[in-house]
């Protein structure tokens, strides 16, 4: 995915509400037909007709309006040859999963570079581009909703914009982690489910708005943790719903606090993260459900809002230092 360090994500075109910045725009929908994929001859090869459609695909579900997840992520294989990345108005990185060199042009001149596995490409917002892949290439692609870089900016950044600058090929160890992050959940079929996802997604945002914006960091000071009454809330409203796909915008709206906010100050209060205190609470629900007798291992799983029985054996081993089947021999 390649993109220049000129040219910067700006907003779509209707000043309607606040996305980037303090002149910022509601994004309109994806038009697929907008992006004609032509089978065509270039001087790497042909056109990747078969990852060119994958990402059209990707691109057009991750852009709709109502998408339920803060973060969408896909992984694609390349051949040698063109592949076209299309346009959509959220932000856009890619994970480069394997060395290989690349060229495109842009308003400025042809570039070509050479990437490397674990560099991250931060796309142009809102513009479709042309590569040239030299060699095959594979590489996870990650869409960050507008609303999780609001809600960065929000809590680092008000009354700045927060407008990030596309660079092609970014070498940084804390980005790289992050995007394993989703790719592994991807790979995983995102079995620690949607709370995870969303709380990895405003960690992603939440560094992309204080290192790669364009304007200069202006961070807020929260002093304290939650107010217990907030923090009790919370947990309950957590325990109340542990069968349910819970999302962290949920919980963080059932206090009235924006989701980054609530993950700092509720770790601050705990000393957990909301999602690790969340998996807590699942396996003492799954304590309690194993002393019926008569209750398989995949019912208490599920009841306990896992994704399966190796999932919830996986998560019960880590924190309790027991299988669930050793566990419930000691009852």
């Amino acid at each position: 995915m390649a993109g220049t360090i000129e040219q910067r994500f700006r907003p779509p075109l209707r000043p309607v509400r606040a996305v980037y910045g303090c002149n910022c725009f509601e994004p309109g929908p994806w038009d697929p037909a907008s992006e004609p994929c032509r089978l065509k001859t270039v001087a790497g090869g042909r056109m990747n007709q078969e990852a060119t459609q994958k990402l059209e695909t990707f691109y057009g579900h991750a852009g709709g309006a109502g998408h339920a997840s803060l973060v969408s992520v896909e992984e694609v294989s390349a051949s040698k040859g063109e592949l076209l990345v299309p346009r959509v108005k959220e932000v856009n990185l890619a994970l480069i999963l394997s060395d290989h060199r690349v060229s495109w042009r842009d308003s400025l001149a042809h570039r070509s570079k050479q990437v490397s596995t674990g560099t991250v490409s931060l796309c142009h917002f809102d513009e479709p581009v042309r590569l040239e892949l030299r060699e095959p290439a594979n590489f996870a692609v990650v869409i960050l909703r507008n609303e999780a870089l609001e809600q960065a900016r929000e809590e680092t950044r008000p009354c700045l914009g927060a407008y990030l600058e596309a660079q092609a090929a970014i070498e940084d160890l804390t980005l790289r982690g992050l995007m394993e992050i989703l790719h592994r959940e991807k790979r995983d079929g995102f079995q620690n489910g949607s709370f995870f996802l969303d709380s990895a997604a405003v960690a992603l945002a939440s560094f992309l708005v204080g290192k790669y914006s364009i304007t200069p960091r202006a961070e807020r000071k929260f002093a304290g943790g939650m107010a217990p009454s907030m923090l009790r809330r919370s947990i309950e409203f957590m325990e109340a719903n542990l069968e349910e796909g819970l999302r962290l915008r949920e919980v963080a709206r059932e206090v009235g606090l924006s989701a980054s906010h609530f993950i700092r100050s509720f770790r601050e209060s705990t000393g957990k993260t909301p999602h690790q205190f969340l998996l807590h609470l699942r396996v003492q629900r799954a304590q309690i459900l194993m002393r019926n007798r008569r209750a398989c291992l995949t019912e208490v799983a599920l009841a306990s809002g896992f994704a399966d029985q190796h999932h919830m054996a996986r998560t019960f081993r880590r924190i309790t230092r027991m299988t669930p089947s050793s566990y419930r021999r000691t009852l």
